[in-house]
Formats: C-alpha cells, sequence, structure tokens
C-alpha cells in the first residue's frame, strides 16, 4: 500500500530505523569485536555463551546501549506507528475494503486461537489482531521505516528482508508446482515472494490473524494475485487430503511453541500430496551461530517478545520431520550469516 503517512508520522518512524541501524550496525559490532578480543575460544553451549557474553561485556558501554537501544525501539513502534496510522485511518480502510479481487478471503469470527496466541508477540500491543489497522502499522510503517533499514533479530542491519524471502522459496526443487500452501502467511511478504517464483502455481495462505489476512487480501487485490486466504491455525487447516504440491514456510516456527510446531507439521504432512516437498524458512539454530550472535539472538526470548525462541533454536526439526514421517530432509544456511536457515524435505511417494 502506498501509505500517505503524514510528516510527524514519518520523521518518528525514520527516527527510529537510525536508532536501531547504529544500534545493530555501530553499537553491536563494537561489542562482538570486543567480545572476540576478550574471549577468543568462546564456549559451545549457550548457558555457557550467555554467562561468558554477561561477564566479558559486563563494562562493555557498546553492549549495554546496543540492547537498551533495541528494546527501546521494539516498544517505541507502536508507540509512534499506532497514532500515525490513526491519522490517515480513512485512506487505510478504503484500501483494505477490496470489493473485487481475483483471489478469496474466508475470515471465522468464531474461531477460538490456541493459547500460544494471546502472547503478544514482538511486544504489540494485544498482539497481531490487537488493533484493526495492525496489519499497515507493522508492513508500512514498522517494517518499512524501521525494520527494513535497522534489522531486527536474525536479520542484520542492511540485509533486505524481501531479498531472504526470494532466497527462500528459490530452495524448493521444483518450478513447476501447482497448488502451494503458506501457513502463517500473514500481511503477505512471503507469499508475494512464492508467487514471484511460481507464478503459475495456486496460492493458498492461513493465518490466525484476520487483520493481517484482510491486509494480504488488499495487497493480493492491488495486484492483482489470486490468493485464497483463510482465517485457521496451521495445525488445523481444514484443507482436504493431499490437496496442494508444496508447503513453503517463512519465520513461523519460532513464533509457536514445540507441541504446536509438531502439530503443524503433522497437518503439513497430511495436506502435501504424495511426492510433495516442504521448505522451511527460520532462524539457525544456536549451534549454527557464532557464540556472540547466538546470545545476541537468545536475548529475544526475554527481551524483545519472542517466548518460543529458545526452544525454537533448540528445536531438532529435521528429526523432527523424519518422526512424521518426511524424507530427504536436509538443513542449511541459504544466506549470509545462516539466515534463513532452511529446512527442506519431501513426503513420499505411496508404498
Amino acid at each position: 500500500m502506498d501509505v500517505p503517512i503524514r510528516q510527524r508520522g514519518r520523521a518518528g518512524m525514520e527516527f527510529l530505523g537510525s536508532v536501531q541501524g547504529y544500534a545493530g550496525g555501530v553499537l553491536q559490532k563494537r561489542a562482538a569485536a570486543e567480545y572476540a578480543a576478550a574471549v577468543p575460544d568462546p564456549p559451545t553451549t549457550l548457558r555457557e555463551r550467555r554467562d561468558s557474553v554477561a561477564e566479558a561485556l559486563a563494562n562493555s558501554s557498546a553492549w549495554r546501549f546496543d540492547r537498551l537501544l533495541t528494546r527501546y525501539v521494539a516498544e517505541e513502534i507502536y508507540v509512534r506507528a499506532i497514532p500515525a496510522a490513526e491519522e490517515v485511518r480513512p485512506a487505510i480502510e478504503e484500501w483494505l475494503e477490496v470489493d473485487e479481487a481475483p483471489g478469496s478471503l474466508t475470515l471465522a469470527p468464531d474461531l477460538t486461537p490456541p493459547d500460544y496466541w494471546h502472547n503478544g508477540f514482538h511486544l504489540t500491543p494485544g498482539g497481531w489482531d490487537g488493533h484493526d489497522l495492525m496489519g499497515v502499522i507493522m508492513q508500512d510503517f514498522g517494517y518499512q521505516y524501521v525494520l527494513a533499514p535497522g534489522g531486527v533479530g536474525a536479520v542484520r542491519t542492511g540485509e533486505n528482508l524481501n531479498d531472504q524471502r526470494t532466497l527462500l522459496a528459490m530452495e524448493a526443487p521444483r518450478r513447476d508446482y501447482r497448488r502451494v500452501l503458506e501457513p502463517g502467511v500473514g500481511t503477505g511478504r512471503f507469499a508475494l515472494a512464492v508467487s514471484k517464483v511460481f507464478p503459475d502455481a495456486e496460492f493458498v495462505g492461513v493465518d490466525l490473524s484476520a487483520h493481517s489476512l484482510r491486509y494480504a487480501h488488499a495487497t493480493a487485490a492491488e495486484r492483482g494475485l489470486n490468493w485464497e486466504l483463510i482465517q485457521a491455525p496451521a495445525e488445523q487447516t481444514g484443507l482436504p487430503d493431499a490437496s496442494v504440491d508444496l508447503v513453503a514456510a517463512y519465520i513461523l516456527f519460532h513464533e509457536t511453541p514445540p507441541h504446536a510446531t509438531e502439530a503443524i507439521l503433522r497437518e503439513m504432512f497430511r495436506v502435501l500430496e504424495p511426492g510433495g516437498d516442504i521448505v522451511i524458512g527460520d532462524v539457525a539454530p544456536y549451534e549454527h551461530q557464532e557464540a556472540f550472535r547466538a546470545v545476541v539472538l537468545d536475548w529475544e526470548t526475554e527481551n524483545r517478545g519472542e517466548p518460543y525462541w529458545r526452544s525454537a533454536l533448540q528445536l531438532d526439526v529435521p528429526g523432527l520431520l523424519k518422526r512424521i514421517g518426511f524424507v530427504d530432509v536436509e538443513a542449511y544456511g541459504v544466506g549470509p550469516g545462516n539466515y534463513p536457515w532452511a529446512n527442506r524435505a519431501r513426503k513420499p511417494e505411496q508404498g
């Protein structure tokens, strides 16, 4: 959406982007260098790594201010973005009201979401559906002005979030998929990459957030894309057995507790046709991160609204895929710094 954000709101968001860029691009790099100099042979377990960083950087102003500013920006995004969106509410509501579109949007007003849905991901006030304009607040204000230039989580300052999504979509083994499913489609950022890489495939996206789905539906309508969007838990999509030949998910499974991750993957196995593929993009496990970087990421668990980050980055996803029944399981880094981290597998043919 070409949001007609007013000058005051845009200036406030750009300020946060600059703060985040300074924290990640200057202070964090300085702290990393200090740690490398102090601990040339870092430990390998997460607990030891956390203790090591805390001890080595106890007096580091770069480390303390990097963490302070990162937390400040995470909270302040909503303090500034929500009023900025309210200032232009009529224009946003007009864009969200889709009269005609090649795709479809099916909402479930009586849906009871799973318990983990109520944990306020990313410090979002009230969660993803805590504000009726949250899609625009996060996508057009938060991502565009703050997180894209400043970095967030595993995305380093200066990296392109959208390019990373395209890289992951291209990791699917084939180019002739007929029907693609994305669990946790959200506002449709990864869906755009999937549609670009597989322009002839039907696309189905499921998500728990009604407001995110409305945003994705308006995005699809604006671009003439035939997306089928459904409000449903990824653990129970309601789709028929063997009805898709590719499942593609991006940064979903660090938002779910391990039991939900397993339930979702079992559901994906069910809806995949025999011989179909699954490609998952997320943050690399801790053992594939440098010691300092692992501590930076783990900090998100208690300090930036990522309650399942630690459990997700310690979960044996390849082993879980194998137990469910997938074959040809692979796990590897796609981009610099092992991000995005890909898990790729196939549902075996009948037999």
